[in-house]
């Protein structure tokens, strides 16, 4: 049977609230008495809609990894606490489906760039392509980010498909055009990867800490001519 409107609203709020604390102090920090706090019901309310924080904190990471299709609220209430090793399995899943950049493994597979013009917009393209990603998932980024510090294994979830896919991805992709040429690297791939990575982040994930100003739109286009500018792409002479 479908939620009611009001239950289905008090539902939505709770995860917002819980997402919002989620996001600044992480899964082991956040305590159920302080979501219920922020929506404004009592913590045993709560329980009529979450058997518990786990069963909480998989649906806030579901409506994340939903984004920007519709999130499609459980039915049945209260949701039930997940079995064990479910969440990490849901997540092994998520990332191993939406982590990649289309521009990215096409410049890593594809011909090298011969022009100018080819180097600078193959590059924006794997920049852009780095911070739409970001942009999309911000929101469990967050969650993932501020929960990794004191969970082992979702730290190594994150680390592995995050911090180890997509960083070394941008590396091989760094290290391959600056051995052709094509791009000028202020420090060797490594690290100009992990720069690289924590400038789009904090474009694209942590604008409301960081106070950025102006549209997503903006901020894309920032941070894709600042990269393409640093990097210098050059012509090859062959």
């Amino acid at each position: 049977m479908p939620l009611s409107a009001e239950s289905e609203a008090t539902f939505t709020r709770i995860l917002d609230e819980a997402e919002a604390l989620f996001a600044t102090r992480g899964y082991r920090r956040t305590r159920l008495s302080e979501v219920a706090a922020a929506v404004g019901v009592s913590e045993p309310a709560l329980y009529r809609y979450f058997r518990g924080k786990d069963a909480l904190f998989e649906q806030v990471l579901r409506r994340a990894a939903a984004s920007p299709d519709p999130y499609e609220p459980p039915q049945k209430l209260p949701v039930p606490n997940p079995e064990p090793g479910q969440i990490e399995s849901f997540l092994r899943a998520f990332f191993e489906t939406s982590r990649r950049v289309a521009a990215l493994e096409h410049a890593l597979r594809g011909p090298a760039p011969s022009t100018t013009a080819e180097a600078r917009t193959e590059l924006a393209g794997v920049v852009g392509g780095l911070f739409d990603l970001a942009t999309r998932y911000r929101a469990g980024a967050r969650i993932m980010n501020a929960s990794a510090l004191e969970s082992p294994e979702l730290r190594h979830i994150w680390d592995e498909n995050v911090r180890g896919y997509l960083t070394g991805a941008v590396e091989r992709y760094l290290g391959q055009r600056s051995a052709e040429g094509l791009l000028v690297l202020p420090t060797d791939s490594s690290d100009a990867a992990c720069v690289l990575a924590s400038l789009v982040t904090s474009y694209a994930v942590q604008e409301v800490d960081l106070g950025l100003p102006g549209s997503v739109e903006h901020r894309r286009e920032v941070v894709v001519a600042s990269v393409v500018a640093m990097l210098e792409p050059r012509k090859v002479i062959r």
